[in-house]
């Protein structure tokens, strides 16, 4: 295994772990989420910079459709680390979409260019391609319209049921023809170079959370160390809702105030 997919794979443990912490209501949860989100973030930009360098007279379409993936990627982790920080970062809701829905075209550039490989070898691998990257696209436009519930909670749901027919494929382990060689869907789409697998576990897990929390199943995830009215305040300033006044948002007031009555209480 290459040092880059065994960092990748603790870091992905970390955010794991940070979960289930947080369900607990430890506040160390969040630090190992913001931590492993940083990491992966740097770990990309790393991957990023490498093939730019060693490869950069030799780059195809395909290998710059790549590097954008991990760019963009590297952004929106960037932008969940600071979250779980409760780091405010101007427009970063804006921010987020943009990066998401440009990440939206890279998974559609990435499918037309497997689905034309595939589909002259194999129209059922083609087929579960589709299926496959149609969820992970349908995944991002959910999470780009979550400022209309109703809308990102239907394309969410479309997204579960593409996801089923892939599933069912992966389950049953098939093996398809490609280049030459026998090949199950797994091992197809673990071989691929890009991320699109992994964002798809991605949104597997969130979207089985969010369902078992809603039906109370499961806790929700919770910083107790931070009051929920400071993680609102920051919200309404990320989204655009909150304007500043005298050159200061609500949440920079709310910490300043919280910080010198904790000043006053600890003398």
């Amino acid at each position: 295994m290459k040092i880059d997919k065994f960092i990748q794979s603790i870091l992905f443990a970390l955010v794991i772990v940070g979960v289930f912490a947080a369900m607990a209501k430890n506040a160390y949860g969040f630090t190992f989420m913001g931590v492993a989100c940083f990491g992966l973030a740097v770990l990309y930009m790393i991957q990023l910079s490498w093939k730019l360098i060693t490869d950069y007279s030799s780059l195809e379409r395909r290998d710059v459709v790549g590097l954008f993936e991990l760019l963009l990627l590297s952004i929106l982790l960037a932008l969940f680390g600071f979250r779980a920080f409760y780091i405010y970062v101007a427009n970063g809701e804006l921010i987020f979409m943009g990066t998401a829905l440009l990440l939206v075209l890279v998974y559609i550039l990435t499918a037309v260019d497997s689905l034309s490989t595939t589909k002259k070898e194999s129209q059922s691998l083609a087929w579960n391609l589709t299926f496959f990257y149609t969820s992970v696209i349908l995944f991002l436009l959910s999470m780009v319209t979550l400022v209309n519930m109703r809308l990102s909670l239907s394309l969410g749901v479309l997204a579960m049921a593409v996801t089923l027919p892939f599933m069912v494929s992966l389950i049953r382990q098939k093996k398809y023809e490609d280049s030459g060689k026998s090949i199950s869907l797994f091992q197809y789409i673990a071989a691929s170079k890009n991320k699109a697998g992994l964002l798809f576990l991605f949104f597997i897990f969130s979207a089985l959370y969010t369902g078992l929390s809603q039906l109370g199943i499961i806790p929700e995830i919770e910083n107790s160390a931070q009051p929920k009215a400071y993680i609102e305040l920051i919200n309404d300033a990320e989204s655009g809702k909150e304007k500043q006044v005298d050159g200061k948002y609500q949440h920079e007031k709310y910490s300043e105030a919280m910080n010198k009555f904790l000043e006053r209480h600890g003398k």
